[in-house]
């Protein structure tokens, strides 16, 4: 719908006052990103209103359409009826005067009024600003809002519209269920200069604290976009920081734009927040996306990841019939419970206990795919006896001993390729828990998750692969010259271990967490369906953390 003669004639005569109308409305209320509440100070992970906290005082981010999301490409709904967008005014635009301002959240610049979007959206949307959030500079974090099947990108732009069909002013707008358009990019790291970035990058210096502002007289925002805007999905969301309003329509591009490792650098590290600190981690955790549907303007490429195709059921169901076999053949004779026959698919409750008095057992696990990990998540129920260090999974080569380990304690190891890192955790021994720890090569960032609740991110192995070709067994610690060793050996259940090549989003993880019988497994490791063999005394149990 596009506004009428008159309205046009309208516009027309008060062009030459619309950029002081402009900056006298972005004061007014620019988007979420100038302190919203006089004398609230919203943060994202520090002090008493945190984005955890944010409900408390802005209702809105406690609803049930907030922004960010996961994107999961599998779950995606195509729409081959979704128009591509028509951008006016988005090329070079000089002898302006457009104001780029530190506002202490991030970097914003304002956009002249000439650049509209006149197709592809449910009315026209006039361009107010943009910005930017990114990641942490000293710990190599990657910063974009969105995620995608859990992998989360350099950093992210937005390019906020309001509807100017129906609304005179951002202001107007802004907490309206039709009143926003949002665009947003993602950004990647790459070996060379994008020149189109230069000027941009260069001007950080010159906002570099919170409150300073400048001009900039040309401006060509097309240009520092990526070549292909076709592929994109959309839903219905929120603005990303206080208040939250629940007024955006969001389109997000699945081609990202490419930054120089040096640009990204300096975007993470120049700014300073309102505290004089560095300006990093700028961005909100997704947010569940309850009964929203996301819809694609593409069939979006399923890569890794992507299963419950008909060729996997059937082999599943293979492997369910071969796994009773498998444990019929291999369990000793000290072992217990033996699933049933008449049933293959109600291998339920299987839990593995591993004695205290048999150091020696393990269960070594045949997998149906070849590991070959550019990103995976694992979660298991454990409930473990008190003991310093417990080895819960090996995978091992003939290139390294530890390829893909983690160990339970006091803290919880994880050794990819041979590195490692802490992930610190209060145990819970003889208490059942849940536990998730996910991994991206592209930043090399891994997470632990414990009963649901998210700890801090550390960094390993960023580009490395995780090879096929190994072994990958429960219960024990496996040593290139010692073979398979007593040393850290798991003492006591655990059940439901499962392992992904992708990063789970957070709603994904948390559904994991409860008793049904439905809820997803691991294409890598499928408990119940994957084959295994136990050794050295394994025990089967029933006593499941749901029974």
């Amino acid at each position: 719908m596009l506004k009428s003669e008159s309205a046009k004639h309208t516009h027309t005569h008060t062009h030459r006052c619309a950029m002081e109308l402009f900056t006298a409305i972005i004061n007014a209320a620019s988007l979420s990103f100038v302190l919203a509440g006089a004398g609230v100070h919203w943060t994202y992970k520090e002090g008493s209103l945190d984005q955890i906290h944010w409900p408390d005082e802005y209702p809105s981010c406690g609803g049930r359409k907030q922004s960010p999301i996961d994107i999961q490409r599998r779950n995606v709904q195509f729409n081959p009826h979704m128009l591509q967008l028509e951008m006016t005014g988005y090329g070079e635009v000089k002898n302006g005067n457009f104001l780029m301002i530190n506002n202490g959240h991030s970097v914003q610049i304002n956009l002249p009024s000439t650049m509209k979007i006149t197709k592809g959206l449910p009315a026209c949307y006039t361009a107010v600003q943009m910005h930017l959030h990114w990641g942490g500079w000293d710990l190599e974090a990657s910063g974009a809002e969105h995620t995608v099947d859990g992998i989360r990108y350099m950093a992210e732009l937005h390019v906020v519209h309001y509807n100017s069909d129906k609304y005179n002013s951002f202001d107007e707008a802004k907490d309206k269920s039709d009143g926003l358009a949002v665009l947003a990019f993602f950004y990647e790291d790459g070996h060379f200069e994008n020149t189109y970035y230069s000027d941009f990058i260069n001007n950080l210096e010159n906002v570099k604290y919170a409150g300073q502002s400048m001009n900039i007289s040309t401006l060509n925002v097309r240009s520092m976009l990526p070549e292909n805007l076709a592929h994109f999905f959309r839903y219905e969301g929120s603005l990303t920081t206080p208040p939250c309003y629940e007024s955006i329509l969001w389109t997000v591009f699945d081609t990202p734009i490419t930054l120089s490792h040096n640009q990204i650098r300096k975007l993470e590290s120049t700014l300073m927040d309102l505290e004089n600190k560095t300006l990093w981690n700028d961005y909100r955790m997704a947010q569940p996306l309850n009964d929203r549907v996301v819809e694609s303007s593409f069939l979006p490429r399923l890569g890794k990841g992507t299963f419950c195709r008909q060729e996997e059921i059937e082999a599943k169901l293979l492997n369910i019939e071969s796994m009773i076999t498998s444990l019929g053949k291999h369990i000793h004779s000290d072992g217990g419970y033996r699933p049933p026959n008449k049933d293959p698919q109600a291998i339920f409750p299987l839990v593995l206990n591993f004695p205290a008095s048999k150091l020696e057992s393990y269960a070594l696990m045949s997998l149906a795919q070849p590991m070959n990990l550019h990103s995976f998540t694992v979660c298991m129920n454990l409930r473990m006896h008190v003991r310093p260090v417990h080895t819960v999974l090996s995978y091992s080569t003939s290139a390294n001993e530890n390829e893909l380990t983690i160990t339970m304690g006091y803290e919880v190891g994880l050794w990819i390729g041979n590195e490692f890192v802490n992930l610190p955790h209060e145990l819970s021994p003889r208490a059942w828990t849940h536990y998730c720890l996910t991994w991206a090569s592209h930043t090399g960032g891994a997470e632990l998750w414990v009963n649901g609740a998210l700890g801090k991110e550390q960094y390993l192995r960023a580009g490395y692969t995780i090879p096929p070709g190994g072994d990958l067994i429960l219960g024990k610690d496996q040593d290139g010259f010692l073979g398979i060793s007593d040393s850290d050996a798991f003492v006591g259940y655990m059940t439901d271990v499962n392992i992904w090549d992708y990063v789970l989003g957070p709603e994904e993880i948390q559904k994991g967490m409860s008793c049904e019988r439905n809820s997803e497994k691991g294409n890598v490791l499928n408990w119940g369906v994957t084959r295994m063999s136990l050794y050295g005394g394994v025990q089967l149990e029933t006593e499941h953390k749901c029974s």
